[in-house]
């Protein structure tokens, strides 16, 4: 039986853009294969279309993963739908479409996992945490079953502040705080979870860390021995594009 490695440890295992190591990230596909394995949270990045539709992707443009080119900001969602999000993946997986927030809390509703959602540059879309907000409001989602992150920590504070009671977090760059302390005790005040790139996870990140109440999971752990280290170190979760290495 199907099960997760870690456990008799309580690490939480999140898919991160689904299972994006085998499927094309941010698709149909890729996040349904990851609700149907033993993960604790699936991950999701989103933007904001030229017809203010919330859509699932990490970039700001669609170069990368689909056949076409542009900034997301400028396309509706119907021109978006013309594109194909899988065959960069490869041929076998031709075919998929750019899926909206809304198509994924249905899915996260009707499943046992948590949903974890990275608001991606929301500087570039003025009001988009509400939209957000407003989106789980009216599906109904339990407040245990979404926690919302970004690197963008004045958009936390901002969702902090109108007393939700959605879980929250700050994503930590090796390229921001290479050379510098994250201020936990501030971040502590607003957020429940510091999700660090992983090679920033030491033992004094992680005591601090835990001295201001903040959950640790790393981002984005693919290696085994990493993963041990990690949780040897004493992590709470572990942010992977393949999960399933980690699973039983």
């Amino acid at each position: 039986m199907e099960s997760n490695k870690f456990k008799n440890q309580q690490i939480l295992l999140v898919a991160h853009r689904g299972l994006s190591t085998k499927y094309p990230e941010n698709t149909r596909i890729a996040l349904e294969a990851a609700l149907n394995r033993s993960i604790d949270m699936l991950e999701i990045d989103i933007h904001r279309t030229l017809d203010d539709r919330i859509v699932v992707i990490h970039d700001n443009t669609i170069d990368r993963t689909s056949n076409g080119k542009g900034k997301v900001s400028a396309f509706t969602l119907p021109t978006l739908r013309q594109y194909d999000f899988g065959i960069s993946k490869g041929k076998a997986f031709k075919g998929q479409t750019i899926m909206e927030l809304d198509d994924v809390l249905a899915m996260v509703k009707a499943a046992t996992q948590k949903l974890l959602i990275e608001l991606k540059q929301p500087k570039l879309y003025p009001g988009i945490e509400m939209e957000v907000l407003n989106k789980l409001e009216s599906f109904d989602m339990p407040k245990e079953k979404v926690i919302i992150q970004s690197f963008d920590q004045q958009v936390i504070q901002k969702i902090h502040n109108l007393k939700v009671g959605y879980e929250l977090g700050v994503l930590i760059s090796k390229r921001k705080y290479w050379y510098r302390v994250p201020n936990f005790k501030k971040i502590g005040n607003y957020a429940q979870y510091i999700n660090p790139q992983f090679s920033l996870v030491n033992e004094a990140f992680l005591k601090k860390a835990k001295k201001h109440g903040l959950m640790v999971m790393p981002y984005t752990v693919n290696d085994y021995e990493i993963a041990n280290r990690l949780i040897s170190l004493g992590v709470d979760g572990l942010i992977s594009d393949n999960p399933e290495i980690f699973i039983r």
